[in-house]
């Protein structure tokens, strides 16, 4: 049931269903730091070759591997999805 301005309970009063100030429902905290669910995913290790690698998947699902081979090379794959 929505509030209704002229019951003449106040807006507080509602959100708690009516429990006293510090009880009851409260409102959802926003922070400023992301979620894990938002933060982008890193994955690092080796390959069965060897060489080391960092992968990065963003919120969309958009995939970064940078790899470094065994002779020292550095290699970027990137996967974008385009759906």
């Amino acid at each position: 049931m929505p509030w209704d301005p002229s019951s003449g309970q106040t807006f507080g009063d509602y959100m708690r269903d009516g429990a006293p100030l510090g009880q009851g429902r409260t409102v959802d905290v926003i922070t400023d730091e992301p979620t894990w669910v938002t933060r982008d995913q890193v994955a690092e290790g080796r390959t069965e070759a060897g060489s080391r690698f960092k992968q990065v998947t963003d919120q969309l699902g958009h995939r970064v591997t940078e790899e470094t081979t065994s002779s020292g090379r550095q290699r970027k794959h990137v996967r974008i999805n385009l759906r």
